[in-house]
């Protein structure tokens, strides 16, 4: 329908992990191979370094089903000083899926969060440091950011700076890092933004 109907060429799943289901996945690609959808429409997903590392002898598979895109969640170097994430990934492993997946012709991009309450200048400068050593072709790093009215919103709320909701926009830094100002952590990220894509140019 959206092919056919409304000459749409790409699109996204909005799903966290739509790999998570192994079986589901394939069938879907199944299916839009069979009806020849890839030579007409491509997509592009968000998900898991873990995912990946499975599915690696699949990659060649997922692109012929017109995946092109691959917005990988990865561990930011103040996230690899904590556990509540539990994301049971390693530096080795998120280098790795980024070279898979680009082994595949698929593009790739690696999601960062930053701003956590012991993130510092090093860290980020870590962070840039893994990015350009993994060489995905995107990189993005989006702001800790609670949702307002969750549990963990309200454990955090004495970090918590700003409560104009209109800012949460994963740009704008809501809370602040013990060894860090607001506007010293948004610098850190411009500065990673910058030299990340001047040398990507």
């Amino acid at each position: 329908d959206l092919v056919e109907n409304h000459g749409v060429g790409f699109f996204i799943l909005a799903d966290e992990e739509p790999t998570i289901n192994r079986k589901k996945f394939i069938e879907f690609c199944e299916e839009l191979i069979a009806r020849d959808l890839p030579d007409r429409i491509q997509w592009g997903i968000n998900t898991r370094v873990t995912d990946i590392m499975r599915d690696k002898e699949l990659l060649p598979f997922y692109r012929k089903a017109g995946l092109v895109h691959v917005s990988l969640g990865t561990e930011a170097a103040a996230q690899l000083k904590l556990d509540q994430f539990n994301k049971e990934t390693t530096v080795a492993d998120n280098k790795e899926a980024i070279r898979l997946l680009r082994e595949a012709d698929i593009f790739t991009e690696a999601q960062f969060i930053v701003g956590l309450d012991n993130e510092t200048a090093e860290t980020l400068e870590e962070t840039f440091q893994m990015a350009w050593d993994w060489q995905p072709d995107l990189a993005n790093w989006a702001m800790y950011t609670p949702w307002p009215f969750t549990p963990l919103f309200q454990e955090l709320r004495d970090q918590v700076e700003v409560f104009d909701y209109s800012k949460y926009n994963f740009v704008t830094p809501i809370m602040k890092p013990k060894e860090m100002t607001r506007g010293g952590l948004l610098e850190g990220v411009l500065k990673n933004y910058r030299r990340f894509y001047m040398r990507k140019a």
